[in-house]
This record gives structure tokens, C-alpha cells and sequence, in this order.
């Protein structure tokens, strides 16, 4: 089975058996992959994609780029998957655009969740040691803020937004968990962390000084 890698966290990423796919950046082309891959396994149809990319071009036009950029979307995935492998990854029916659903995606976003929804579940159960391993996994995968390069587009602001309190709250519940059973230097590394983000977060100011004090130090006037 083929196995294509996505990459949400900071700047958006695919690779393909282990290779990169050569996307440009800011492509529609590299636009409607990261819709599909969001939106699955629901399609996409046509005109949505033309209207949403091609909004000033009248229909003719908006399907000749529509269909140059699935085009060049399907050359590229193509050219990466191993050879002998006789398929599209994308596929169309009917007027809409779907993802092959035989095609094996992982994706960072849904692998981060996950261990964040784990996590919280291992902490009602009180398995601690466990819940903080999934939030330990859950942090290493967020390398940045979700389609840093998307800033200021309004379909991924509010995912941004949201993704970002849940990395947020792992880091926080580390930060306690590691303060709680006195690995101090840890718990500090964390604090920091969610002070970078948020600089007014009280609770983080607090338990970074309690932390200092675990070490019988201050914490530095100038550090944060």
C-alpha cells in the first residue's frame, strides 16, 4: 500500500515513500491537495474549486486552470509514487474530485489529536505516565503553527486558532506533570514554551517560578 505523508505543522509538506513532492509553494495546485486531504473523504466539486480559486474568471477560463492544475497536481504525486504503481491519487467522478480512498494518507494534524485526545482520556483514568507520553508525542509533531504560510487566509484561521490552544494545553499539562514529580529543568523548558505564545498566561508565570524555587533558584528578571 502507498503511503503519503502530510505535513500541516509549519510549512506544508508531502512526501511520498519517504521523498518529497516537489509542490510549489502557494500553488493552486498545492491549494486544492491541501483541500482535499482536509476535507476527505468527502469530494470537492468543480465548480466550488473554479469559484473559490478563480473567482474573477469567467467559467471557461476558471476550468481550463481548474483542470491545468489537477493536471500538474497528478503528474507531480505520480512521478513520486514508487514505480509500477498505476494509479491517481486524485480521482474524479461525476463533476467532483476526491482522494483515492486506497491510498494510505498520514497526516500530522489528525496523528497530533489523536495523542492529545488519548492523553486527556489517560488522565480521567489517572494513568499519568501514559497520558503524558501521548502528550509528549502530540508536541513533537507540532513544528510550527498550522499553514504558516495560509496567515491570512480565512479558511485556516480558526483551525489555527484551535490547533494552537490544544498545543497550548499539552504544554501546560506537561509543564504541571514534570513540576508535580519534581523534574524542574523539564518543567521549565515547558513553561517557556507557552510563554513564547503567550506571554500573558499567569498560570505559566506562576508554576515557571515554582519551578525556579524547586532548584533553590530565582528565575532570571530578564528571561521571559
Amino acid at each position: 500500500m502507498v503511503l503519503i505523508e502530510v505535513q500541516f505543522f509549519g510549512y506544508f509538506e508531502v512526501l511520498c515513500a519517504s521523498e518529497a513532492v516537489p509542490l510549489r509553494r502557494n500553488s493552486r495546485a498545492q491549494t486544492i491537495l491541501k483541500w482535499l486531504v482536509i476535507n476527505r473523504p468527502q469530494p470537492v466539486s468543480r465548480h466550488y474549486l473554479m469559484g473559490w480559486l478563480w473567482p474573477e474568471s469567467n467559467s471557461t477560463k476558471a476550468r481550463w486552470s481548474l483542470n491545468s492544475s489537477i493536471y500538474t497536481l497528478r503528474k507531480v504525486l505520480k512521478n513520486t509514487l514508487p514505480a509500477g504503481t498505476d494509479r491517481n491519487v486524485i480521482v474524479q467522478e461525476h463533476g467532483h474530485y476526491f482522494l483515492d480512498p486506497d491510498i494510505c494518507l498520514w497526516v500530522d494534524k489528525d496523528e497530533f489529536e489523536r495523542h492529545v485526545a488519548l492523553a486527556r482520556r489517560y488522565e480521567k483514568e489517572q494513568r499519568s505516565a501514559e497520558a503524558m507520553a501521548s502528550y509528549e508525542a502530540a508536541i513533537k509533531l507540532y513544528r510550527g503553527d498550522y499553514l504558516i504560510e495560509d496567515l491570512y487566509e480565512d479558511w485556516t484561521m480558526i483551525e489555527r486558532e484551535r490547533l494552537s490552544r490544544l498545543y497550548l494545553s499539552a504544554l501546560s499539562s506537561l509543564a504541571h506533570y514534570y513540576n508535580s514529580s519534581q523534574h524542574y529543568y523539564e518543567s521549565i523548558q515547558l513553561c517557556y514554551g507557552v510563554l513564547q505564545k503567550d506571554r500573558c498566561n499567569e498560570q505559566a508565570r506562576a508554576l515557571l517560578e515554582e519551578s525556579y524555587e524547586g532548584l533553590g533558584l530565582h528565575k532570571p528578571v530578564t528571561s521571559v
